[in-house]
């Protein structure tokens, strides 16, 4: 936990911190050792909030409430404002679901977003393309090619018809709520991307020289532009391993980056301005700015 550029002390010490999303007041979701949601109030404690039957990977809130998407098996559970758990069965029947593959890691759903206005819900199967939800949940479509590989969905925070998912084909871009995507992939130094994140007028995302790859970078994507560009500005050409998923941040109108060489780096403004304000961090699974 650094407040600034200064650390401060290990919250929820000794347990396993998963994926972490914002919530809209301010306060912080995560998934703790495997199959428990936890959230993180803006001051600071932590509470528990529900146990799931599976083991989870990924996490969202949207209107009150949250879904997170299972590890090991590709389902979907919904968490009520009351703490109640559901499994969503809808998610379960996705046309084209028979297409869906583990490849590598076994087949869950690698990340979660919803559009700013709350209307689409967005979920990143690894490896089963976006399927897209407009009813909470309750049914799903799938959107882009199961063969396009993607490991991270995001929403523009502001923009309700912008995303962008990172994938083995590059940045793959959405100008309608995740209903159709765009490729773009001109001048990258290999296509695989594993992370992205939504900065006000600009996308942020890894690239690797394939899934392991020993070193990677990081790009930036102006919003409706036809390439990309590399970000320095203070970072170093190459970053040490991969930029995994959930390891790029964006909020406040800063940025946040974690390698698998455990550097932390953070932007004074956007995508520009960075600096490395912690090195040697243990196995870090994700990273948000509040």
């Amino acid at each position: 936990m650094f407040v600034g550029e200064r650390e401060r002390p290990v919250e929820l010490a000794g347990r396993n911190v998963g994926a972490m999303a914002q919530e809209s007041s301010g306060s912080c979701l995560a998934v703790v050792d495997g199959k428990e949601i936890w959230r993180r109030e803006f001051a600071g404690e932590w509470s528990k909030l529900a146990t799931s039957p599976a083991a989870l990977q990924s996490i969202v809130s949207v209107n009150g409430v949250i879904l997170s998407g299972g590890m090991d098996e590709a389902i979907m559970i919904r968490v009520s404002p009351t703490g109640s758990v559901d499994q969503m069965r809808g998610f379960d029947q996705t046309p084209g679901r028979h297409e869906w593959f583990a490849g590598g890691p076994p087949l869950g759903v690698r990340s979660l977003a919803a559009t700013a206005d709350g209307s689409v819900l967005l979920a990143a199967v690894h490896v089963g393309g976006i399927p897209r939800s407009l009813d909470g949940g309750e049914t799903w479509a799938p959107t882009i090619p199961v063969a396009f590989d993607v490991h991270e969905v995001r929403a523009h925070p502001t923009i309700a018809n912008t995303a962008v998912a990172a994938a083995a084909v590059g940045l793959c871009v959405s100008y309608d709520a995740g209903r159709n995507w765009k490729v773009i992939s001109e001048g990258l130094k290999g296509t695989s991307s594993l992370a992205a994140a939504l900065l006000q007028d600009e996308a942020l995302f890894s690239v690797q020289e394939g899934p392991f790859a020993k070193r990677s970078q990081l790009w930036r994507w102006p919003l409706g532009a036809e390439r990309a560009a590399p970000v320095r500005d203070g970072l170093p050409e190459w970053l040490e391993g991969k930029i995994d998923t959930n390891l790029i941040a964006a909020g406040a109108g800063r940025a946040a980056v974690v390698d698998a060489g455990g550097n932390l780096w953070l932007s004074s403004a956007g995508s520009a301005g960075w600096e490395r304000v912690a090195t040697g961090l243990p196995y870090t699974s994700g990273v948000v700015i509040l």
